[in-house]
């Protein structure tokens, strides 16, 4: 095992050694996880096709190595909406308010790869859609962790939050809508 290791010899001032606050708080991504991963679904991993609306947002971002992820997203597609409809009942704007943080990791993203969030450059985004991907991946992956709600198993995490990003780009929260007019 490697590691740094710090020796400490004396605190002076305030020294607070408290878990953080996000921790004792409840989110509500964490619930639409649960409810995605508690439905019975039946995975085709050879059916590797896209819906043409998909296929056409693919192709415009030039999304490669993280196409993958809609596939996932393929066959929990008819649950994840009644997720959000779970959502929605039992917490206002559940959805939307799920969908603009996936909205603010894509554009902390953005910001992260020097493309500016409010006139994204679509040529910037096509160089760097799968890492940007990647990065909402795994400011998401945190942000269920440091919830008090996590989901008992790290699967269904897994699996959760690659449908919920896959979502939010099919919903065109994160990349570009290639019907979108500037």
């Amino acid at each position: 095992m490697c590691g740094t290791k710090f020796d400490i010899a004396k605190i002076e001032g305030d020294f607070y050694n408290i878990e953080s606050p996000e921790i004792n708080v409840d989110s509500i991504i964490n619930i639409i996880i649960d409810n995605i991963s508690s439905v019975d679904v039946k995975i085709n991993i050879m059916d590797r096709s896209f819906p043409p609306a998909v296929e056409q947002k693919i192709n415009h971002n030039l999304l490669k190595s993280k196409r993958r992820i809609v596939l996932h997203y393929k066959s929990y597609s008819s649950h994840i909406e009644t997720a959000y409809y779970i959502a929605d009942k039992s917490i206002v704007n559940g959805k939307q308010n799920a969908m603009f943080l996936l909205n603010e990791m894509y554009c902390l993203s953005l910001e992260k790869y020097e493309i500016d969030a409010f006139k994204p450059d679509i040529n910037q985004i096509r160089q760097h859609a799968d890492d940007i991907i990647g990065d909402v991946i795994n400011q998401l992956k945190k942000f269920v962790y440091k919830s008090a709600n996590v989901t008992n198993f790290k699967e269904q995490i897994e699996i959760g939050v690659s449908v919920v990003v896959a979502h939010a780009f099919v919903e065109c929260f994160i990349l570009e809508n290639p019907n979108a007019t500037n």
